[in-house]
């Protein structure tokens, strides 16, 4: 099975990350998933941005129509959790990182709006995706890695995670030295999913399709996806 894709932050490589305008780029790009990282705001509406402040302010110290005011490049804007989710279901599916712990309840309350959804949710925080099993078993788990030292395979099984997902990126400057096919397809076997860090390199890209990476991460979606096209017509 080839490798699916996952455009990280939307079409990020090309349009203002973890916007409406990025993740439409991103679907007519070819992409399988958009990947998006969640907040919340004073109100505690569920919001898609990465970051946890704004020109000098916690998102969590402001309300939604504070944050619905703000302006960003390319007349863009931060979207709420729901607008995404209502935007784009039935046409993608979603690669959910929790920021913020105190995420999990009202994220799982919106995702159970759309069951039929393919969602898949990402954390740093185990103790988060922990509690995104205990109260929704169905739902998909990504646990995120930044230490290259550290066996994924204790934890995975402990979170009952369907994927590991290193984020390698910093690690070292060919970061897919890191791991080798033989990892990939033992964790496979295992159960385990491997998704890679989010690269844009398209020799990089190709090599990592041939280590049987089962999903890659990408902030150029078009890039990866011409990369399988013609991995498949070969």
């Amino acid at each position: 099975m080839e490798p699916l894709i996952i455009a990280h932050r939307g079409f990020s490589g090309k349009y203002y990350e973890n916007t409406l305008k990025a993740f439409n780029a991103a679907i007519e790009a070819g992409a399988d998933y958009i990947e998006f990282d969640i907040n919340r705001t004073r109100d505690n509406e569920v919001i898609v941005v990465h970051d946890y402040s704004i020109r000098g302010k916690y998102f969590k110290d402001m309300t939604f129509k504070e944050v619905e005011d703000i302006s960003l490049e390319d007349n863009c804007r931060i979207p709420s959790l729901r607008e995404v989710i209502e935007s784009f279901s039935g046409r993608i599916k979603f690669y959910i990182e929790i920021k913020d712990r105190k995420i999990v309840d009202p994220l799982l309350k919106t995702l159970s709006d759309f069951p039929d959804d393919d969602t898949v949710i990402a954390s740093f925080d185990h103790y988060a995706l922990r509690k995104v099993k205990e109260k929704s078993p169905h739902i998909k788990t990504s646990a995120l890695f930044a230490d290259v030292i550290i066996d994924p395979v204790p934890t995975l099984v402990a979170l009952d995670a369907n994927y590991f997902h290193p984020c390698w990126e910093d690690r070292s400057p060919e970061p897919y030295e890191l791991i080798d096919e033989e990892f990939v397809a033992y964790l496979n076997n295992l159960g385990f999913g491997t998704i890679s860090w989010a690269e844009d390199r398209p020799e990089v890209i190709k090599k990592l399709m041939d280590k049987g990476f089962n999903a890659i991460s990408t902030n150029r979606p078009d890039l990866a996806f011409e990369i399988r096209k013609e991995k498949i017509s070969r």
